[in-house]
Parts: C-alpha cells; structure tokens; sequence
C-alpha cells in the first residue's frame, strides 16, 4: 500500500490530468459541457418528486426522517450510485484504454482510480444539490458531517472491487456483463427504496452481510437527522471496506504484468 501511495504522489499530475480527461469525455461535443453534471441529478430529483407525490403517493412514518418520499429516496441512492457508478466503469478501465497500457509506461493502478476521482466529484454535485433543496425546504443538521465517514467507506469498497472487476474484465469480457446483473440484484438488496426496519425480521439479519446496506442507511440518516446505525456495526463495515480495497490492489497488482499481452 506505501508502494501504491508512492505512484500516486509521483503520478500526481498525470492522476489530474487523467480526472480532468474523464470528466470532460463524460460530455464531450455537447453544448452544456460539465453543466450537464448539474442539470441531471437536478431533473432527477425533481422526477422523483413528481413521480412519488403526484403519481404514486406514498407515506412515510415519522421515523423516516421526512414525510417527502423522493427525499427519502434520494438520501439513499446518492450513496448507491456512488458506488454503483465508480464499479461499472472501473471494470472497463483497462481494456477502453489499451494504447496506455501496452504503449506507455503508465501505472495501471492510475486509471480505475482516476474513474474513481471523476465519480466522487459528480457525486459531490449531486450531494450538494440535495443540500441546497432540504435547506430551502426541510432543514439540515450537523449529523450531515456522518456523510463523509459514509463517503470514504463507499469510495473504499468500491475502488477495491473495483480493482478486481477491472483485471477480471481484460482476461474475460464478459465481465461486466455479469457485473451489471450482480448490481441490479443487490440494488434490490439494499434499503434505498424502503428502510431496514420494513423487513421482516429473517430477512435482516442477512443485511447484516451487505455493507451497502450499512452505509446507505447511515448516510440517509446523517441528513435526515435520524439515528446512526449500531457502532460496531460502522466499524465491521469500515473493516471489511478496507480489507477488500487491499485485497483488490494486491490482484490487481499480480495480474497486471498479463495486461499488455492479453490487450
């Protein structure tokens, strides 16, 4: 891991430069440019508004924190599509750019975490659009500053899966095939569209082994002002998020000489 820090702080500009190239290809030979980063999760938000108030109206109790649905909603998919988002498309970091790894001298490490990066900064505009919204018409509360603790144990989890999706995915491409299956399923899984305590009690105890579901409800609690989930249930999953990004950098690392010739 010292190794790996060391590329990053001697790569440090080409990691910015790299960031700066995502972002910008996200949107490339459109108008709006990177204002489409604020227009989407601004149209989605208020989709969902429109959707669980006007066309399925639904309630929600006072432990829920708030009594608009597309809020409740939102608080939990930011956290998902963080995840979500930074593991689909770090499992084609490699193979869409080939020419930099068999024609450069390039880390390879760089690349899904620079996807990484260009993730997290969409999903800090998406977060602060919410901000603004529950200032202007709920209220917000220091519990907010938990998001970050849920922040970097997402970006944690999912760089280090994926790290493992992308060297899977250069020796067999029907990898992210299968990944975009297993995100589906464990979207389902995870307490974004309704609260943990609506399951029945045999099934949350298997929750317990979904770390997202952890983090999604500690972040959505964190703004809506509710209880954090139980301590060590924070810590074990905070454990296991950094256990998986060592495990996925130590992988990634023995498969990546295999790289230039299967590319």
């Amino acid at each position: 891991m010292v190794g790996l820090f060391k590329k990053l702080v001697a790569n440090r500009n080409l990691l910015k430069n790299l960031v700066v190239r995502d972002l910008k290809h996200r949107y490339v030979g459109s108008i709006g440019g990177f204002l489409w980063s604020v227009i989407h999760p601004l149209v989605s938000l208020l989709s969902y508004t429109f959707v669980f108030t006007v066309i399925f109206p639904t309630r929600l109790g006072p432990e829920s924190g708030t009594d608009s649905f597309a809020i409740f909603f939102f608080c939990g998919f930011l956290p998902w599509f963080l995840f979500s988002d930074t593991i689909m498309r770090n499992c084609s970091a490699i193979s869409d750019n080939a020419p930099l790894i068999t024609k450069t001298i390039i880390p390879p490490e760089i690349l899904p975490i620079s996807i990484t990066i260009s993730s997290f900064v969409h999903h800090t505009i998406g977060l602060g659009i919410l901000l603004v919204v529950m200032i202007m018409f709920y209220s917000v509360h220091l519990s907010v500053l938990w998001v970050l603790l849920y922040i970097v144990m997402t970006l944690l989890l999912a760089q280090g899966l994926g790290w493992i999706v992308a060297g899977l995915h250069v020796f067999i491409r029907d990898t992210i095939q299968g990944l975009q299956i297993l995100l589906f399923l464990w979207f389902w899984f995870t307490p974004i569209l309704y609260s943990l305590d609506r399951l029945p009690n045999d099934l949350r105890i298997y929750a317990a082994f979904n770390p997202m579901a952890t983090i999604v409800t500690g972040y959505r609690n964190a703004l809506l002002h509710l209880a954090q989930p139980d301590f060590l249930q924070v810590a074990l999953v905070m454990a296991a998020s950094l256990v998986i990004f060592i495990v996925g950098a130590v992988l990634f690392r023995q498969a990546k000489p295999a790289f230039p010739d299967v590319l």
